[in-house]
This record gives C-alpha cells, sequence and structure tokens, in this order.
C-alpha cells in the first residue's frame, strides 16, 4: 500500500511538472492572448459611458404617529374590533417602515414616478428621437414594465438593522440626475405616502361618526370619540408634515466628475490580464492534446 501511494504522489509530481513544461513551452501564446485580452478591456474600460451614483440617508418619521396609535390602542378597551372595521392603523413603527420601504420599490410607485417625471426617453434614450420628440421611426415604443425593470436595477434601497437608518442609491450617466432623481424619489415616497394616510382617515371618520350616531351606549360612545379625536390628528399630521415617512438626514449631491461607480478601469484591467492567461492556457494545452494525438496515429 505504502509502494502504491508512494507511486501516485511520484505520478502527481510528474503530471504537474508535465503540465508546467507544457505551459512554459507555450509562453508566448499565453502572454499575447494575457496582453490582447488587457488590452481590450483597458479600451473598453475608457470608452465606456461612466456611471455615477446618487446616494441619500434618511431617518424613518415614525414617532408621533407610534405614540398616537400606542395611546389609542391603550384607551380602546372592547372596541378593538370597532378600530378594525374602520380600518384604523394601529401596527407598530417597525411595520410601518416595512410598508413604506415597500411602497418605494413597488411597481405602481415606481412606474408613477417614471410617468410623472417623463423618464421613459431618458431610460431609453436608444430609441427616442430627441429632433421629433417621439419614439424612433421603426422603434417599437418601451412598455412601462420595461422601464420598472431598468429603473429597478439602477436603484437600490438599503436598511441599516442597528442604526434604522435608510439608504437610497440611484445609479445613473449623469451626475446631477443621480442626484436630483434620489431626492425625488424620497419627496414624491412622502407625498404618497401622506396622500394613502389622509384617504384612510378619512374613510375611518366617514365610518366611525356614523356609527356614533347609531350608539347609545356611553362608554362606548366615548371610545368612537377617541377613535374619531386620533383620525383627527392623523389627517392634520399627513397635511402639515411634509416629511411624513421619511425625513432627509443626508440629501443626495451631485458627486464629482471622478467619482464613478463604473466602469472600474484598474478590475477590468486586472480582469482581462487574468482571462487571457486563463484563455491563453486553455489554448496551450489543447494545442499540446492534439500534438500527442497526432504523435500517437504516427506510432
Amino acid at each position: 500500500m505504502i509502494a502504491i501511494a508512494d507511486q501516485v504522489i511520484v505520478d502527481d509530481e510528474l503530471d504537474n511538472r508535465e503540465l508546467v513544461a507544457v505551459l512554459w513551452k507555450r509562453r508566448l501564446l499565453i502572454t499575447v492572448c494575457a496582453v490582447l485580452l488587457t488590452g481590450v478591456m483597458t479600451v473598453l474600460a475608457f470608452i465606456m459611458t461612466p456611471v455615477y451614483r446618487g446616494t441619500a440617508i434618511m431617518v424613518p418619521v415614525n414617532t408621533d404617529r407610534s405614540a398616537l396609535g400606542g395611546g389609542l390602542d391603550s384607551a380602546l378597551g372592547g372596541v378593538g374590533g370597532l378600530a378594525a372595521l374602520a380600518g384604523l392603523n394601529l401596527s407598530s413603527k417597525e411595520s410601518a417602515v416595512e410598508e413604506t420601504l415597500a411602497v418605494l420599490k413597488s411597481r405602481q410607485f415606481t412606474e408613477n414616478f417614471i410617468v410623472r417625471n417623463n423618464l421613459m426617453p431618458q431610460l431609453f434614450a436608444d430609441k427616442w428621437d430627441a429632433s421629433r420628440g417621439n419614439w424612433k421611426v421603426g422603434e417599437k415604443a418601451p412598455t412601462l414594465h420595461k422601464a420598472f425593470k431598468s429603473f429597478s436595477g439602477m436603484r437600490s434601497v438599503n436598511k441599516d438593522p442597528k442604526t434604522g437608518l435608510i439608504t437610497l442609491t440611484v445609479d445613473w450617466t449623469d451626475r446631477v440626475k443621480a442626484a436630483t432623481w434620489t431626492n425625488m424619489l424620497v419627496e414624491q415616497l412622502n407625498e404618497e405616502m401622506r396622500n394613502r394616510a389622509m384617504l384612510a382617515a378619512n374613510a375611518s371618520l366617514g365610518f366611525l361618526q356614523q356609527e356614533l350616531t347609531q350608539t347609545t351606549e356611553v362608554g362606548t360612545r366615548e371610545a368612537v370619540s377617541r377613535l374619531i379625536e386620533s383620525q383627527v390628528k392623523q389627517k392634520m399630521l399627513a397635511n402639515v408634515t411634509q416629511e411624513y415617512s421619511l425625513r432627509f438626514v443626508d440629501r443626495a449631491m451631485p458627486s464629482d466628475m471622478t467619482d464613478k461607480v463604473a466602469p472600474r478601469k484598474s478590475l477590468m484591467m486586472a480582469g482581462g490580464m487574468l482571462l487571457g492567461i486563463v484563455i491563453g492556457s486553455g489554448l496551450a494545452l489543447l494545442l499540446n492534446a492534439r500534438q500527442l494525438a497526432v504523435r500517437r496515429k504516427r506510432t
């Protein structure tokens, strides 16, 4: 067994030596491939359109609403079911934040954002005829679904579990627009959540006022009155608060001309060199295998 193991080790060493010998013999081919691929990637890195990033940092704005919900929850007593029927949202602060972020990434909100700000010609500039103000002849107009997928690839949303800070980024070829779109997303998201809150409050008020007129029991009337008061406060809060769901900690600012997120020239050049070495080595081994096959046929 020891002799067999020693023979295996010797064979492996010989195989490795043969591999190194083959690669060394074809070192010129490998070098040419590495230089060629490095050159190609370098040219691409310099001619590719640069991409810039707009970054905004926000903090959730839920303190007042959470306190309002908490106080209301303790005052409901036996009319919790009535509050549910009225559509009152007594959810936690965390769930409110998750709902806000879900709306931000949703297809409906994103498509409305694209239409409202007329971003289709910019997202599909290669198909847009600026002189005519219409899509190029022969080009099929892109759908909003394609625009949503394209914009979703540009946008990133991250929430720090420790600090609760939310970071929103938008990558685009224009550094000013990247920052502008990032800030506009937050502003229009706050507007959307504010409108939703007012619609919900109006619907709840209508239901609760109807219940108040139909209820004669004193305790229930007092509880319903508290519910009505809370919805009036909720509606007032939505009316006067511009940064309703997210408040800017750091607005997005245009990055410097040299501050690009893509292309990463050094990484592309290193990747080209590595790819060239791999391809060159593969070609060297392939040529060596073909030579061995020809020799075996002759013998």
